[in-house]
């Protein structure tokens, strides 16, 4: 079969604080899909990077008393780690401040001005005569025109309406909470409605393969109307606008971040001998997921669509829109400063990255709303991870050394064993390749589940008095279930896999069931996972709401 190029981007976080486990688990369902194409054999491309520019740079920047780009260098440097520590397989993880990503985006700017798709408009912006500063969307609350609820930015999260922010009412600075007042500004529109009809094709053409709430929401806008929307703001770091008369504003965020998508695999094709149109044009074997939370739906089925139409090169428009919905932290909605917080290096300095990586992606809110309580944390490492799995291996292992040196020959696979093996590769697969990455988890324990059955029903620890080839059967058929289901897990937990491996003395990167020829035990095999004690759930508790 010929190999696919499989291109997964990851939203860009603002680099302006921590990485929260928001970043996390919305990321990680990208990280699995890379990790599976990889062993399907496929050629993947897996980008993302620090969203650098805009209004957060600029405000953080002000309260802490320091230059943006000290602001961007130590937050790049800490998303970088985390990512790398949490096991996220990035090919390139790039920043928007980066030269090639700026040169490439000014081309683009220039290549829409020059082709009508830039349009001048002097308009009335709201500016904070506090802070000094002309003030970007998010940097505004008010009130909701159509259902009244309290907002910040243009965007409803009660109502789910995209609004005009000219219409929001009763605006404030949300920096310092003054009034807002209005000065004239010269800006330039991008022409994004002029998409509206190719927006609609794309949308039907892709329902089935974008989750329900993308669908949904886009679905909403159009309905609504997509208006044009701005591409330059007053700012005081960004991406300078290579137009004359110009020259004192910066390219707006929404524009240029979602194009690192582009320049992050372009530049990594570059780097690489390969060539970046296979993952991004038309008619070149190739497929595009689009990995992120909820909040930045419009950005990638909306706006970027619009943007790749725009330059009339034959991009390939994104095939999976992966968007999860959103997390609270003990039945609150995650702020920082009420302290309902978790960075994700604070949890990686005291969990297993694998710990943290299987509690978020077997409750991947892929359809509703997830709430992460430290009770459901803990009680999944002690009840899954080392219940079920850790458990499984540990069992068959240690008897195996203890009771035939490490060492089985070679038997037949039960069939029932074999054959649900090879299913669950199949399913498994599929629901990887469909972005459905929890259901593929919770089938893949489902069969632990059996195994740990299959165990206790054979009693291998009788059989090893009773009949030793029997019970050389019996084991040798749970190290072929140990070595396939691990291999299943690899793209969900690769830091136990790597453990698992060094167990068996036998790896493999080629997503099929196969048969282990030899099994000898590694001598030293350790618990693959820690317990932890139940005070550990009121201790972590206690951290949050310290305000």
């Amino acid at each position: 079969m010929k190999k696919m190029n499989i291109l997964i981007g990851i939203s860009w976080p603002f680099a302006n604080g921590d990485l929260h486990i928001g970043h996390a688990a919305s990321s990680l369902p990208g990280d699995v899909i890379a990790r599976y194409h990889r062993l399907k054999g496929n050629n993947v491309i897996l980008v993302s990077g620090s969203d650098c520019h805009g209004t957060p740079i600029d405000v953080k920047a002000i309260q802490e008393n320091k230059t943006a780009k000290e602001i961007i260098e130590n937050c790049h440097k800490n998303f970088s780690e985390d990512f790398k520590k949490l096991g996220i397989s990035f090919n390139l993880y790039n920043r928007t401040d980066d030269i090639y990503h700026k040169n490439f985006v000014k081309e683009q700017f220039k290549k829409y001005y020059r082709n009508g798709y830039l349009y001048e408009k002097t308009e009335e912006q709201l500016y904070c005569e506090h802070c000094n500063l002309f003030l970007a969307d998010r940097y505004i609350i008010g009130i909701c025109p159509k259902c009244g609820a309290d907002i910040k930015g243009d965007e409803c999260e009660k109502c789910g309406s995209l609004l005009e922010i000219s219409k929001v009412q009763q605006t404030k600075c949300a920096i310092c909470g003054n009034q807002t007042s209005i000065k004239q500004t010269k800006n330039l529109y991008f022409t994004l409605s002029k998409f509206q009809e190719n927006l609609n094709q794309l949308l039907n053409q892709n329902k089935t393969d974008w989750r329900e709430n993308a669908v949904l929401f886009t679905e909403r806008y159009l309905k609504e109307g997509v208006p044009d929307r701005c591409a330059s703001r007053s700012l005081n770091w960004g991406i300078d606008i290579p137009i004359t008369g110009y020259e004192d504003k910066k390219i707006y965020g929404w524009f240029e971040n979602v194009w690192g998508y582009v320049t992050a695999s372009k530049k990594y094709c570059e780097q690489n001998n390969l060539n970046w149109e296979d993952f991004w044009k038309n008619d070149k074997n190739n497929k595009i997921y689009l990995v992120h939370a909820k909040d930045n739906i419009p950005f990638h089925t909306v706006i970027f669509p619009s943007l790749l139409l725009a330059t009339k090169e034959n991009y390939k428009l994104p095939d999976k829109i992966i968007s999860d919905e959103y997390i609270t932290i003990e039945g609150e909605k995650l702020s920082k400063s009420k302290g309902n917080y978790i960075a994700v290096k604070d949890m990686l300095n005291r969990y297993p990255a694998d710990a943290i990586r299987y509690y978020f992606l077997s409750n991947d809110p892929s359809k509703r709303d997830f709430n992460f309580t430290w009770n459901d944390f803990i009680n999944s490492i002690n009840g899954e991870l080392l219940g079920k799995w850790g458990n499984f291996i540990n069992r068959t292992l240690v008897f195996i050394n203890k009771s035939f040196n490490g060492k089985l020959t070679s038997t037949v696979i039960e069939q029932e064993i074999e054959e649900r093996l090879k299913l669950l590769f199949s399913e498994v697969g599929t629901d990887i390749d469909n972005g459905n990455v929890k259901e593929g988890l919770h089938k893949i324990f489902d069969c632990i589940n059996f195994a740990n059955k299959y165990f206790d029903e054979k009693q291998p620890w009788i059989l090893a008095k009773t009949d030793s080839d029997k019970c050389n059967n019996v084991l040798y058929n749970c190290c072929n279930i140990i070595y396939n289901i691990n291999l299943l897990l690899k793209p969900y937990l690769p830091f136990s896999a790597e453990k698992v491996e060094e167990y068996l003395n036998v790896s493999s990167d080629e997503w099929i069931y196969k048969k282990i020829d030899k099994v000898e035990i590694l001598e030293d095999v350790q618990p693959l996972y820690e317990r932890y004690d139940k005070k550990v759930i009121e201790e972590e508790v206690n951290k949050l709401f310290y305000k």
